[in-house]
């Protein structure tokens, strides 16, 4: 653990893959017990294309190098459409092990970790709601389907660029959500919301309990995941069954 006042219980380190959104860090300490703070590192993702979303890649294991100079005990790697352009089977593994290699630290990819928190809560079937443009929802699509995850339905909003997302307003996800899931053939099994720059925390409470569903996002993820690897326990209310269940 960090020997300083900063992370006393818990340090993590996260890897954004754009220059940090305010919301999630002011949520982060909205949500987590006191004692678990977060130290950030940003990569060059602009817009959603494939060139910078491989210069992201190359740029993880420097980041995570550079975390594990400032003494956190975990690194979580947060954003998915990095991982999943390859459309290699398993690379957010991969990824992981190159990290860990990198920092000597524990590392979770946002991938990895959110077909963790799928399969410990037996989602087999999910629908997916995401700011992105149709081609990266249909490789998150094929992704989850090797790990076993089918999405039955899902819906993006067709935007590239990040500051766009980040202007969407907080309600924007809830309803993206809500219509992706209601409009599914049959009701699945959980609710799949990545990305960091649209939404908040605070709707997965509604969603869970509005659809009867479990919602899985990338910042209940990150949290779980990185108090998990961390060992630090404690249920987490108010902000859906995931945390509930740490």
């Amino acid at each position: 653990m960090g020997a300083g006042i900063t992370g006393w219980r818990l340090h993590v380190g996260v890897i954004f893959p754009t220059p940090v959104p305010p919301r999630p860090i002011r949520e982060w300490y909205q949500v987590v017990p006191e004692g678990i703070d977060i130290t950030t590192v940003s990569l060059t993702i602009q817009q959603l294309t494939d060139d910078n979303m491989e210069d992201a890649i190359s740029g993880m294991e420097r980041a995570a190098k550079q975390l594990s100079n400032f003494d956190v005990d975990v690194i979580f790697q947060s954003g998915v459409p990095p991982v999943v352009a390859r459309g290699t089977p398993g690379f957010a593994n991969e990824l992981q092990d190159r990290l860990e290699q990198a920092s000597g630290l524990p590392c979770i990819t946002d991938m990895a970790g959110v077909i963790e928190a799928m399969h410990l809560t037996k989602l087999r079937t999910v629908a997916m709601a995401t700011p992105f443009r149709q081609f990266i929802n249909d490789r998150l699509v094929k992704y989850l389907a090797t790990e076993q995850i089918t999405v039955t339905h899902n819906k993006a909003l067709g935007i590239e660029r990040n500051t766009e997302i980040r202007r969407l307003p907080i309600p924007v996800e809830y309803q993206t959500a809500r219509a992706a899931f209601v409009d599914a053939p049959h009701k699945p099994d959980g609710l799949y919301i990545p990305c960091g720059g649209w939404g908040s925390m605070h709707n997965i409470a509604p969603l869970e309990h509005d659809l009867d569903t479990t919602v899985i996002t990338w910042m209940n993820v990150m949290i779980w995941s990185a108090m998990k690897r961390g060992k630090v326990s404690g249920p987490i209310n108010g902000f859906g069954k995931l945390l509930a269940s740490l």
